[in-house]
């Protein structure tokens, strides 16, 4: 229960951030002000991130440096190649997700998260899909957002959705990632030590 209300704040807390940091309207992309609302905005995003990955761990202390390092790689590499082309936006925030969520787990890189497809091949592929499919409706939420609700409000509405989503996809693929092969037994300890 805790973990989940600190979840929630935090998705809330960076919703407030980034509807707050819509107020100022700095819309001259090469203004200082913009480029400082930008940096910002980057920065809440990767912290929020950071937390997010952290609160979705099973257990244990994680490495916070190895998170970090994580979470930034893969928000430079999606946002390098967002630019590039748009439709390598969805299969790049997957591969950062599979990649980057089970790190909040102790002791566990990111080559973990990788080895479900090889431990679990059917939970994963459909872990995928769904992924995929959650990213598409974040996707569509803030384009009708952006359209109906505008400002700091439409600001705010897409950052609760999308992070409450976002929230979701990391703790899937943490705890896939930490499953152990077969999943839990079926046998129940009374029965086993007969």
């Amino acid at each position: 229960m805790r973990r989940a209300l600190l979840t929630a704040a935090v998705v809330v807390g960076h919703a407030v951030i980034q509807a707050a940091l819509v107020v100022p309207q700095a819309a001259v992309a090469a203004s200082v002000g913009f480029i400082a609302l930008f940096a910002a905005s980057a920065v809440a995003l990767a912290a929020a991130a950071v937390a997010l990955v952290v609160l979705a761990g099973t257990g244990g202390r994680p490495r916070i440096g190895r998170v970090i390092a994580g979470v930034v790689v893969a928000l430079v590499v999606v946002a390098a190649l967002a630019v590039l082309s748009a439709a390598t936006l969805v299969p790049a925030i997957l591969v950062a997700l599979v990649v980057v969520s089970p790190l909040g787990n102790a002791g566990v890189g990111g080559a973990v998260g990788l080895g479900s497809f090889a431990r679990h091949p059917v939970r994963a592929v459909l872990a995928a899909v769904l992924s995929v499919v959650v990213l598409a409706l974040i996707g569509v939420a803030a384009l009708l957002l952006g359209f109906l609700v505008t400002g700091w409000l439409g600001a705010l509405a897409t950052g609760i959705a999308g992070g409450a989503l976002m929230a979701l996809l990391v703790r899937l693929w943490a705890r896939l990632a930490m499953r152990p092969r077969g999943g839990p037994s079926r046998v129940r300890p009374a029965v086993a030590a007969r």
